[in-house]
């Protein structure tokens, strides 16, 4: 599958929940190449002050200089780098900005996908953050080997539902390596 397909077939998992496609970004350094965004408003409270918050979906390719397959700090800064870009893009505006942002991350990658991606995520997106920007979700893809991994955080009162319709809708698409079970 060729990345335009994989672009086809995520619009219409997306845009019914509401998400609005917006332009990717290139950054030369550290290396990250963001294909495209999704955003949606996301009412948390009924005070605006402390109630809004944005749901972003970024499509990326994996970094160069990051082996998403060796541990789970490469997990963790490829997180860390797509969060200072998402921050960057949809800054907390003066009055009425946005809160907190729910970030789920489809990374496009080329090295091949294992039945211990999974745990390895898992970590990552437990790992505590001094951020807006909340990890809600992990789904790597590699469009060669038709494989995904993924990894999902809770989500408060299903307020963001992208993590799982992408999960869900790949699932149907693409093989998931699930460990063996051990039976002790």
């Amino acid at each position: 599958m060729l990345e335009d397909e994989f672009l086809d077939l995520i619009d219409p998992i997306l845009k019914p929940i509401g998400l609005r496609e917006e332009d990717g970004e290139e950054y030369r350094q550290p290396p990250l190449d963001i294909l495209r965004y999704y955003r949606r408003p996301v009412k948390l409270h009924w005070l605006p002050m402390i109630g809004r918050a944005l749901a972003v979906v970024a499509i990326a390719r994996q970094p160069v200089d990051v082996g998403l397959t060796g541990s789970s700090l490469d997990y963790k800064a490829f997180l860390s780098r797509l969060a200072l870009a998402v921050n960057g893009r949809f800054p907390p505006g003066r009055s009425l900005g946005w809160g907190s942002i729910g970030l789920t991350v489809v990374a496009l990658t080329p090295e091949p996908i294992t039945a211990e991606d999974d745990a390895l995520m898992k970590s990552a997106l437990e790992a505590p953050r001094r951020s807006r920007v909340v990890p809600l979700g992990l789904v790597r893809v590699n469009l060669g080997q038709e494989a995904i991994a993924f990894q999902l955080a809770g989500s408060p009162d299903g307020l963001f539902p992208e993590p799982v319709a992408i999960a869900d809708a790949l699932t149907l698409k693409f093989r998931r390596f699930v460990p063996l079970f051990d039976g002790t």
